[in-house]
């Protein structure tokens, strides 16, 4: 029932947006930053007797009021530093809000402050890059929820229902953002999306709550992918904070067109899971048969999207100062 009405309602707020946007003759690009909005439906549509909902109230409201003050860039495009600093505290500061009854140090409480600060500043900017075709951030969005309502553990877990928004909202989204040049959750979204991953991985780490160990399959094509890109562009010597179309999908994007480019992440996340249950069966534990399925299958899957899918001069270059 959280899906549908979510669905429903993310639709309806993706139309009223892009109205309210069209109508300020300054903004000229296509709307984006709905991702903003995320938040504010987790908490309208979690219901309010949920089982440590303080908690997870007072983490979704900081994402919330970080995403809204990021979301000044998808409108006035704010210095980098600005930024990071954004993403840097809003990391630090989710990690002191989300454990207030663990003892630590307080040069432990200094370490891993700033430890989840750069994290939130790396994964922002990785999930950032993901923003640039149709479906794609609407893709990691469904998948993140289909695992955390199909791999969370109901009776020690409070963020399934945070999955099933999340389902009901990319599904909303996604019937927009199809459509090119219509809808994108913009840098804004992207942030949220890295700072919901952050209380993740604070959770799974302090052991707040069950998180299904699941998620990093998620992240994993994408980290692989902007890892690639940059070693590309270190390497011929780009402008890093210049644009680029090197990543995977859209290298895949522009030579196929449609939405061929989606269907890496999927199967590298089934991939991933099949070969996991398998590496699991000789009795490893859970956690580490996904991640090393997932170092060890990503990185052979990505090179050969890139050897059948990908232009020959782009397999590592630039298209331009590789070719002979």
């Amino acid at each position: 029932m959280i899906i549908v009405f979510t669905a429903a309602a993310a639709y309806f707020c993706g139309k009223v947006y892009i109205f309210l946007w069209n109508r300020k003759k300054v903004l000229t690009t296509a709307p984006s930053g709905f991702g903003m909005l995320l938040p504010l439906f987790v908490v309208t549509f979690m219901p309010v007797t949920h089982s440590g909902w303080a908690v997870s109230l007072v983490s979704i409201l900081i994402i919330f009021i970080a995403g809204l003050i990021y979301w000044l860039d998808d409108l006035l495009h704010l210095p980098p530093w600005i930024r990071i600093l954004i993403s840097f505290s809003s990391g630090a500061l989710l990690f002191l809000t989300a454990s207030p009854e663990t003892f630590f140090t307080p040069f432990e409480l200094v370490v891993l402050s700033i430890t989840f600060g750069i994290f939130s500043i790396c994964l922002a900017n990785v999930i950032n890059f993901y923003d640039g075709s149709d479906l794609n951030l609407a893709t990691m969005v469904f998948l993140t929820g289909i695992i955390l309502l199909f791999f969370s553990d109901m009776s020690h877990s409070k963020f399934e229902n945070i999955g099933a928004v999340m389902v009901g909202f990319s599904i909303g989204f996604g019937w927009i953002n199809r459509i090119p040049l219509s809808l994108y959750l913009g840098d804004s979204g992207a942030f949220v999306l890295a700072l919901l991953f952050t209380l993740f991985l604070i959770n799974y780490v302090l052991d707040l709550s069950y998180i299904p160990a699941e998620l990093m399959l998620v992240l994993a094509l994408p980290i692989f992918d902007v890892f690639y890109v940059l070693l590309i562009r270190l390497y011929y010597k780009h402008d890093l904070l210049s644009r680029n179309y090197l990543h995977l999908y859209q290298r895949i994007r522009i030579r196929f067109g449609g939405f061929v480019h989606l269907m890496p992440q999927f199967i590298n996340v089934g991939a991933i899971l099949l070969l996991a249950g398998w590496i699991e069966s000789t009795n490893i534990s859970r956690f580490w048969a996904l991640l090393f399925s997932s170092l060890a299958f990503t990185p052979i899957f990505y090179l050969a999207c890139r050897i059948l899918l990908v232009e020959r001069n782009y397999f590592f270059g630039d298209g331009e100062s590789n070719q002979l």
